[in-house]
């Protein structure tokens, strides 16, 4: 569908309405896919009485759905909706507003009605949509008023149609809920009867002005003139445009309403993008003609406990307090001690089926409660919320669920007050059972989260979005614009690129690629590793295949061979797509390409070949987000001499690339019982002076074991190495037969030595390898919800059962334990109060809590009752007021 600008709007009205043939609606995350719209759209408002902010709103919401050239998708707009108080001043004000502004962006004016001039008419309109609605056409009906009308229209309607109905809110004032207000319905008339609710969370970054002092320019019937002061509607300046007569029609209605608030349009920008944060900039961008691409499904999904649709035992409760989301929630009644929310989970830009942390925030009391949660007729999850006072949250993690199953969350023991039940999706793609990606193909990726721009970027000439290593020396990992980055994940295979049977044309088939790549998306990894080039004929040890390189006819005198690549990006799409980074590395160990006679020339600079080589492949896959480039593996393996030819080729890298993809050194410890670390033994303090190198790994970290506190001091010595200079990551620790308990421990054991975790050991393309993947992936959802970048080895902090301690001293503290036999504990920890997660890193089970300390010294928590042995706990300083 094509999108028209505001400035120079065109619609032909008669044309009918967008035939969207017959896709499945039940596999599309949300109804707007960047073209065209599935489904119909229906709007009520008030604007008549209690406050203007409708006047800049309904202008606004009608421009948003025309910049995105959606205008026949809206079949219903009503408003002046309040019926039991009314401001003739008010409601004319408002009725020129939104006429007019059906006019400039084109829509036809029997669509609009007045309520305060026939709310018959509106209500029957609204009936016959909602009869109109199926699964193939949906009705989206935004509600941005009180619900007396809305209501009056889907109780009057075909009960079976509802269903098919998704009703769309933001406010609780709009919901019936006010401490001021007495409104005749609210939406709990609407929820029970069988639509389906959408809560989204409060578009007040639409409203950038509070309240005035005063009321009484808002009670009186008159224009209230300016209530907030100009400087207030600096965000919104911009639409202040002479030469863009739509633009300043929109600005004018903030003056006339008295405040910059357009709070209510936000639930139409997110029907059009799945974005639950509008901003006054983002309707800049989108004015300007940058049509934000829909996101392809929300990460956080929250529902709120008074919208499931059962409530046994519970009634919704309004507190005026801003700490309650929405300021509802559902409070106990009567005296059941087992009582229970259900619903059906049917949310806009929702994945198919996927694996949710689910989060239940809750009223701690002193008496023990089990939340019970089932899915569909999946077998159920309990977990025990603990006990204290004020709102905390239990988490139940990995859960899988799929749109329109039903949600049961029984609650047995001591009845609690529940806010909400939060839905964060997990760190994995989705299930095998989601509707078929496409095929490994060149082109952009489908955005994961991980590499999602949330702040100005910190290298422009980077892309946004990408890896980067950030800050000073020695920086860290990070993502371009977006967030920190600790890297966990399997070092093997290394060969993936060449596994399967060599097809004619050089690409490989029945390899298991792709499903290696489902695999790491779902075990919620975030990192690999893969070499490009591991001929034998140049190995110093004489491994290797000599068709493992991506030359035509496996000759490294010849092109680089098409086909090959072609293979290698559509994988490393499907990769970055699933939110992995990708350690891709040029040379196996022992690589010594010196000896088919790629030497440096008299002037340091590299074989033609091999620049042709090294040339090629960084401008064929720089334009990926997840790229770590590494030059050669265990690089000391080969003489001293050759430092020279690396630093040619970091150069040449750093050169091509031009976005300052990381560059990694990679190098064996001289502990290996491999003993082929050459005798001139190159460390990391030879590369101190390599100007593109900034993350050194190491291989072969000699293996303890179980004797956990040698093998965390083994990753404590390289850690250390050069980490005034370096990003540290480890690749291997030395083979050595472990169960998964040990490889885990090993794991968290790196982790608190402040140093980033792949692992050889962890070889994915062996089943009983797997479980090890996973158990990373589950420590990676708790290093993500840490500072752990900010954080050094503080192991002397450790009292009671701790062993391990990160810590940002005053801000942050990181603790760990693999045999926690009674309560945790800090050293020296500062007064103040904490925000506690508790993690079981068996399990992913997470509990937060927040604790007070009195004055400066050791501390012991104990650790919850639902957690094992194996734990670790963030403690992190509230900052006072």
């Amino acid at each position: 569908m094509k999108c028209f600008p505001l400035s120079s709007l065109i619609i032909a009205w008669g044309c009918g309405l967008l035939l969207l043939g017959q896709a499945c609606p039940s596999l599309a995350a949300g109804p707007f896919d960047g073209k065209s719209f599935h489904g119909r759209i229906a709007y009520s408002c008030d604007g008549n009485h209690n406050d203007p902010d409708d006047w800049a709103s309904s202008p606004m919401a009608l421009a948003i759905l025309a910049q995105f050239g959606c205008q026949q998708n809206l079949v219903h707009f009503d408003y002046n909706s309040i019926l039991n108080n009314n401001f003739p001043v008010w409601e004319h004000q408002h009725r020129q507003t939104v006429m007019e502004a059906a006019r400039r962006f084109g829509y036809d004016a029997r669509l609009f009605f007045d309520c305060q001039q026939d709310v018959d008419a509106a209500v029957a309109d609204l009936v016959r949509h909602i009869n109109a609605s199926s699964a193939d056409n949906p009705l989206y009906f935004v509600i941005a008023g009180p619900m007396e009308v809305p209501a009056r229209a889907i109780h009057m309607s075909n009960p079976i149609k509802r269903r098919f109905v998704y009703c769309i809110s933001h406010s609780s004032w709009n919901d019936g809920f006010s401490a001021r207000y007495d409104f005749p319905v609210s939406k709990r008339s609407i929820i029970e009867s069988g639509v389906q609710w959408v809560q989204i969370r409060d578009q007040s970054l639409l409203s950038t002005s509070p309240y005035p002092k005063s009321r009484e320019a808002r009670d009186a019937d008159r224009l209230p003139g300016l209530m907030a002061p100009m400087e207030a509607f600096a965000p919104y300046r911009w639409l202040e445009r002479p030469d863009r007569d739509d633009w300043l029609f929109l600005w004018q209605q903030f003056i006339v309403s008295g405040r910059p608030d357009a709070s209510d349009a936000g639930m139409i920008y997110f029907l059009l993008t799945g974005d639950e944060q509008a901003t006054p900039e983002k309707l800049r961008q989108l004015f300007e003609g940058n049509l934000p691409p829909p996101i392809s499904e929300r990460q956080v999904i929250r529902l709120e406990a008074e919208n499931f649709v059962e409530l046994v035992g519970y009634q919704p409760q309004y507190r005026k307090d801003r700490s309650i989301s929405h300021r509802l929630f559902v409070r106990p009644v009567g005296d059941a001690h087992s009582a229970r929310l259900a619903t059906r989970v049917d949310q806009p830009y929702m994945a198919f089926r996927t694996l949710y942390d689910v989060a239940i925030r809750y009223m701690a009391g002193q008496q023990p409660t089990v939340f019970e949660l089932q899915i569909g007729g999946q077998e159920s999850e309990q977990v025990t919320a603990p006990t204290g006072s004020g709102w905390q949250t239990v988490r139940i993690p990995a859960v899988q669920i799929g749109r329109r199953q039903r949600m049961v969350l029984a609650v047995h023991g001591a009845p609690v007050a529940i806010d909400y039940v939060e839905l964060r999706r997990s760190d994995s793609s989705t299930l095998a059972a989601d509707p078929p990606t496409a095929s490994p193909a060149a082109g952009p990726a489908t955005g994961h989260a991980r590499f999602a721009v949330t702040e100005p970027l910190d290298d422009p000439a980077a892309l946004p979005g990408q890896v980067i290593v950030g800050g000073k020396n020695p920086g860290y990992l990070k993502i371009n614009g977006g967030r920190p980055l600790f890297l966990t994940g399997p070092d093997n295979p290394e060969d993936f690129l060449y596994m399967g049977e060599l097809q004619p044309d050089g690409t490989r088939a029945g390899g298991g690629q792709m499903e290696i790549i489902e695999f790491l998306g779902q075990a919620g990894v975030n990192a690999c590793h893969m070499l490009m080039f591991r001929m034998q004929r140049c190995n110093i040890k004489d491994e290797g295949d000599d068709t493992h390189c991506p030359f035509i006819n496996h000759d490294p005198s010849q092109p680089l061979n098409e086909k090959v690549l072609d293979q290698w990006d559509g994988w490393l799409r499907e990769l970055e797509k699933r939110g992995i980074i990708v350690h891709l590395e040029f040379y196996n160990d022992a690589t010594d390409v010196e000896r088919m006679g790629w030497v440096l020339d008299s002037n340091g600079r590299l074989h033609p070949d091999e620049e042709r080589f090294v040339r090629g492949i960084v401008q064929r896959f720089r334009h990926h987000k997840n790229i770590m480039w590494g030059i050669e593996e265990s690089a000391n393996k080969l003489p001293r001499t050759w430092l020279k030819h690396y630093r040619a080729l970091s150069r040449l890298i750093a050169e091509v690339d031009g976005h300052h993809h990381p560059i990694v050194h990679s190098l064996v410890t001289p502990e290996t019982k491999e003993r082929d670390i050459h005798p001139d033994r190159v460390m990391s303090s030879d590369l101190r002076d390599a100007p593109h190198v900034r993350v050194i790994t190491w291989l072969h970290i000699p293996p303890y074991g179980e004797d956990f506190e040698a093998q965390h001091r083994a990753y404590l010595k390289y850690a250390g190495m050069d980490a005034d200079r370096f990003v540290r990551m480890k690749n291997e620790t030395e083979y050595h037969r472990i169960d998964r308990r040990t490889a885990r421990v090993q794991n968290w054991a790196c982790i608190f030595a402040g140093m980033h975790s792949l692992e050889a050991n962890w070889n994915v393309s062996r089943q009983d390898r797997r479980p090890r993947a996973i158990d990373g992936g589950i420590a990676l959802r708790f290093i993500e919800r840490t500072n752990w970048h900010r954080c050094q080895p503080h192991d002397e902090l450790a009292t009671g059962s701790t062993r391990w301690v990160l810590a940002d001293p005053g801000r942050e503290y990181l603790a760990y334990s693999y045999d926690a036999d009674g309560p945790m504990g800090l050293r020296q920890l500062p007064a103040g109060t904490y925000d506690v997660l508790w993690f079981d890193t068996v399990t992913g089970r997470a509990v937060e809590q927040q604790v007070k300390v009195d004055t400066t010294g050791d501390v012991l928590w104990p650790v919850p009752a639902e957690l094992g042995p194996e734990v670790a706990l963030r403690a992190r300083a509230v900052p006072k007021d």
